[in-house]
């Protein structure tokens, strides 16, 4: 599937179509698509798998986070306004909670509320002119333009997106965690808010959040609790153990466990299961 980069942090792209010309895709970076003129669909996948489709029409704006795959499907002739900037373009020139709340709201049309409808269309006629004409110190006034144009995304988020979503987002990512348990290089931070349409940043402080507890210790905590499981409940072997749950050796997972609980796998054992298990098993 094609992803897209930018490699500046605002980009301002004023596009026409009949029919979109790209199919599924992803970016690396915040997308906005003003709607100018038109109607058609806005497709978007979901933490489980699915898809979410949402009517779009002239004055809607679609917000697509870092990592979102999505396809736009047009009715009729679309007109679209597109603004794309970084992560760190929102943290630098706004703030952290301004990222926090595009990032777990994204993916949705947004409707403005009554008065701030109005200055959005306002603030799209003034990046619209800016771009079309290109006139002395364009650049100060759109990035002036693009930041309001933000910063009131963010203010009418919460009334456009489910209430539900951040929490089955949570749950989502917990079940995933434990599918993949015995496969740490689909644990990584990067790999999982991949899969659940986060930035790596955002998705750190949203398991935080939402579990009270930092990303990497509790994937690691959670991965011992199953060996425990594994040394009580199993006759494996330490080497089968640290196999079957990816460890890149024995002695790493010996030191590993050793730091946790004070004691070695095979003298947890013991403690835990001597009545069931034959003298020297495990060894």
């Amino acid at each position: 599937m094609w992803k897209e980069n930018l490699y500046q942090p605002v980009e301002i792209l004023l596009r026409e179509h009949d029919t979109f010309p790209i199919g599924e895709h992803q970016h690396s970076f915040f997308e906005m698509a003003y709607i100018l003129e038109g109607t058609g669909s806005f497709v978007v996948n979901t933490v489980n798998g699915g898809e979410e489709h949402h009517d779009y029409c002239a004055a809607d704006l679609c917000l697509i986070p870092p990592n979102r795959v999505h396809l736009f499907q047009t009715r009729s002739h679309s007109c679209y306004l597109f603004i794309r900037f970084t992560e760190n373009y929102v943290t630098d020139y706004i703030n952290r909670y301004a990222e926090d709340a595009l990032d777990i709201q994204a993916g949705y049309c947004i409707r403005f509320q009554q008065g701030d409808a109005e200055t959005i269309h306002c603030l799209i006629e003034l990046v619209v002119r800016e771009v079309s004409e290109k006139k002395m110190m364009s650049d100060y006034l759109l990035n002036y333009y693009v930041n309001s144009i933000i910063v009131l995304a963010v203010r009418n988020l919460s009334t456009s997106a489910p209430e539900h979503d951040n929490t089955d987002k949570a749950q989502y990512m917990l079940r995933y965690i434990r599918q993949h348990i015995h496969q740490p290089e689909l644990l990584k931070l990067n790999i999982v808010a991949e899969k659940f349409h986060l930035s790596p940043t955002y998705a750190g402080r949203f398991f935080k959040r939402n579990f009270g507890e930092d990303f990497k210790q509790y994937i690691q905590k959670s991965r011992l609790k199953t060996v425990e499981d594994m040394l009580v409940g199993t006759q494996m072997s330490i080497k089968e153990i640290s196999n079957r749950m990816g460890y890149t050796d024995p002695c790493y997972l010996h030191k590993l466990f050793l730091q946790y609980h004070h004691m070695t796998p095979l003298q947890y054992r013991k403690k835990n299961n001597d009545i069931h298990l034959p003298v020297g098993e495990g060894k």
